[in-house]
């Protein structure tokens, strides 16, 4: 495995340039397939897509997948379609919420490898320095 996440930019509403309502744009490289990814934030909490795609990214066990969601004709919506995105993985995906939810702009890497503490998570670097992503994803009990 081998992850590399870096914000990339930041597009505000148009007209509005104090708005809470933005999206961060990130690179993420993913085992040498790259990627751009968008973090939408707004006042009801925030989704992930693709650039320049429609739909939005959610993951399961070992997947990462993008829906497409439209409102039906008779005020009711439906899934247009679910379909999973090729060579991202969703580790790539947690590198960045981990750079979105702490503000992270520098390079954010995940490494597989044996940890001391024997944990099967994988090694997280930001800029070359190793962290604790469970305080970033709350994967530990608070």
């Amino acid at each position: 495995m081998g992850i590399s996440v870096r914000r990339i930019g930041t597009e505000k509403p148009r007209g509005d340039e104090d708005a809470s309502d933005g999206t961060n744009i990130y690179k993420v490289v993913d085992n040498g397939r790259e990627f751009t990814v968008t973090y939408r934030s707004h006042s009801h909490g925030g989704n992930l897509g693709l650039a320049g795609e429609q739909g939005i990214l959610y993951t399961d066990a070992d997947t990462v997948r993008r829906q497409v969601i439209t409102v039906g004709q008779i005020c009711g919506i439906s899934i247009e379609s679910d379909e999973a995105v090729e060579g991202l993985s969703p580790w790539a995906i947690r590198g960045v919420i981990m750079a979105e939810r702490s503000g992270e702009t520098r390079e954010i890497t995940i490494t597989a490898g044996p940890r001391e503490n024997g944990s099967d998570l994988p090694v997280i670097l930001v800029d070359g320095e190793a962290t604790d992503l469970q305080e970033h994803l709350w994967l530990k009990p608070r």
